[in-house]
């Protein structure tokens, strides 16, 4: 049976290969081909010459280490350089081709840089004297192609070099001339992320504390927020703000005391806000939030005989207006705190055997201290 098995398989195997390889479309690029290297031609000159081959050798290792896939091409030292340069960058399907070339009389040597981004030739004299020659052509050969690449590589949108018939600047090579770019001013370096950018999760402790009687009182707060930045999170909304949804509560406090019992009280709530946080350029930045939302109050009465015991709770509408700060603590975690004034519709109104003993929500005043932490 085992044998029937694999004879099987073995007149199969053939035909669901090329069945497989059918249903690939003809065009779709492998994987490896999608992560191959960019091509750099070095074009030596006069190979018998040591020094040339040696700087030659360097600036082969410079841009090997960079990434790219060096293609080595001699060439007898007759002839036009540039075509050379220019045919062997073809030839290779290479987006830059260079060559050093020692002058007639010897004292410097001729770097010659050709790419087909910008469709540009470029010649430097270089000194050709010391020990320190060989490695000094390298630096200046590759200083020499950035500098021929630079303004090619900040063209945007990319479509523009196809629609206008140049070469597109290949991914490598943007990654490769970044720091070129910075270090010219042409690109900003990368902005932080907001305090608030993207999903963040915020635990901490909410304190209240009404105006009049009722408080203090603790309890856990938790928030979840989404908000612009520089990272690009939070696309829909600016850099800075934010939308933030705050639950707080159980909050427990101490009961009040009327001539007839005492009352105990626990309070929760939650909020939709606006926030936005302004970026200081520091690790501290000003917070500030307003939002509707809802309170709920329970009341649970202790009175002395013969009263009985009772319970009671109030749901209320509000509005919330907030102040505070900010702490980064790292990219990606920072401390707040902040203060809220809330105004609530309809008022609680304590009250034990017809004696007021406290209101709360014309304002109650809250406070926030969490550890924030963007997802």
């Amino acid at each position: 049976m085992r044998s029937l098995t694999l004879l099987t398989w073995l007149v199969l195997a053939p035909a669901l290969l090329a069945a497989r390889a059918d249903a690939a479309p003809p065009d779709a690029p492998s994987p490896k081909a999608e992560a191959a290297a960019s091509r750099v031609v070095i074009v030596e000159v006069g190979a018998d010459d040591a020094l040339v081959r040696e700087a030659a050798t360097r600036l082969r290792a410079e841009l090997g280490a960079a990434g790219f896939e060096v293609v080595r091409v001699v060439r007898a030292p007759e002839g036009d350089v540039r075509a050379e340069l220019e045919r062997a960058a073809k030839e290779a399907g290479a987006f830059a081709a260079a060559a050093i070339v020692r002058s007639p009389a010897g004292a410097t040597a001729d770097l010659w840089i050709v790419d087909r981004v910008t469709k540009k030739t470029v010649v430097r004299a270089v000194e050709a004297s010391g020990a320190a020659a060989p490695s000094v052509m390298a630096v200046r050969a590759v200083e020499l192609l950035q500098a021929s690449l630079l303004e090619a590589s900040l063209q945007e949108p990319r479509g523009r070099a196809a629609d206008e018939g140049a070469a597109a600047v290949p991914n490598d090579v943007r990654r490769w001339m970044a720091p070129v770019h910075r270090r010219a001013g042409m690109t900003p370096a990368p902005g932080r992320a907001g305090m608030l950018a993207g999903v963040g999760v915020e635990v901490g402790l909410a304190a209240l504390l009404s105006a009049d009687g009722v408080g203090p009182a603790l309890g856990p707060a938790l928030r979840l927020s989404y908000g612009g930045g520089a990272d690009g999170l939070g696309g829909a909304l600016p850099a800075g703000l934010a939308a933030r949804l705050t639950l707080a509560g159980p909050a427990l406090g101490p009961a009040l005391d009327g001539a007839l019992g005492t009352v105990s009280i626990r309070q929760e709530m939650a909020f939709l806000e606006a926030v936005w946080a302004l970026d200081t350029g520091g690790a501290l930045s000003p917070v500030l939030s307003a939002g509707v939302g809802g309170i709920h109050l329970f009341v649970s009465g202790d009175p002395l005989p013969p009263l009985r015991s009772a319970t009671g709770e109030v749901w209320s509408v509000a509005a919330a207006l907030g102040a505070g700060a900010g702490l980064r603590l790292t990219e990606r975690a920072a401390l707040l705190v902040d203060a809220h004034a809330i105004f609530a519709e309809p008022r609680a109104v304590v009250t034990l055997g017809g004696e007021r003993l406290g209101t709360a929500g014309r304002p109650t005043f809250a406070g926030f201290l969490g550890l924030l932490v963007r997802l």
